[in-house]
């Protein structure tokens, strides 16, 4: 049986960069393709990573995009283009809703279903993999087509794995096995070997944000979150498509510069999407 094409499904962060990085060196079987796909709003320090990964690797790191996601959900929420509910690539935006009997929940809010990593992250993966397999853009794949999906979650994410919804692609996740690799793991392999470790990668605006990661922002990389604040500004200001309610960045559902971010985590350090922070 012919060798599988091996992709790696690359968000630059920590865990895809080291897959990509013990690939170049041999200790996993050589990859065919990388694929970052830029939703334009990832943090300046994973642009710089994909920039000095891309220069020192042999392996072809293909670069894509569905489109600015923030502009875009901009744009819908001014009403500039037409869209229905969760069309445009939403986010989970924690939205509070006026008091009312359409929406008897205890604070009058939620969480909304996530629909970016979906149309800017796997759809525009799925079809750069098709475009260098030589296939057309939709239809039926040839059953002789076999793609191994690289993802990269490390043993202290196990219960992030997911199988493929495609019989074409299998995903497969290197770091947990064969190499039982923790995320610690990683970041002394990067020590090790004289690189600079990779930071998180996700959209700067991440509802899945923890405390820690907004205050970094704001300490840290001011201008970043001098963009996420008029970001959610002009989001709020708008009006996202079928949505009743105000949209909010934190778990609070109070605007970013008044939310609590500089008191503890009370549950869960960070949450993730599937394609994101890896």
């Amino acid at each position: 049986m012919s060798e599988p094409f091996r992709v790696l499904s690359l968000g630059a962060g920590l865990q895809s960069t080291c897959l990509l990085l013990l690939s170049e060196y041999g200790v996993l079987p050589r990859l065919n393709a990388a694929i970052f796909a830029d939703t334009q709003d990832e943090p300046d320090a994973v642009y710089a990573t994909l920039e000095w990964l891309t220069a020192i690797t042999t392996i072809p790191v293909h670069r894509v995009s569905s489109g600015h996601l923030g502009n875009d959900l901009l744009h819908a929420s001014q009403r500039q283009e037409r869209h229905t509910a969760g069309q445009h690539g939403q986010p989970p935006f924690y939205v509070k809703n006026t008091p009312n009997q359409a929406y008897p929940t205890a604070d009058h809010g939620g969480r909304l279903w996530r629909k970016c990593t979906a149309d800017y992250k796997i759809v525009p993966i799925r079809q750069k993999i098709r475009a260098l397999l030589g296939l057309k853009p939709r239809g039926r794949v040839p059953a002789s087509v076999r793609v191994e999906q690289w993802i990269g979650f490390t043993v202290d994410e196990i219960g992030r794995t997911f199988c493929s919804d495609v019989g074409w692609i299998t995903n497969t996740f290197p770091l947990i096995l064969p190499l039982r690799m923790r995320r610690q793991d990683c970041v002394q392999w990067f020590v090790q070997h004289g690189y600079p470790v990779p930071p998180k990668s996700s959209c700067t605006f991440c509802p899945f944000h923890s405390n820690s990661y907004w205050r970094d922002m704001r300490d840290k990389r001011p201008e970043e979150w001098h963009r996420t604040v008029a970001f959610e500004a002009q989001l709020q200001e708008g009006t996202l498509p079928g949505v009743h309610g105000t949209p909010y960045l934190h778990r609070s559902m109070i605007p970013l510069p008044l939310a609590p971010i500089d008191l503890p985590e009370t549950g869960q350090e960070e949450l993730f999407c599937y394609h994101c922070n890896t």
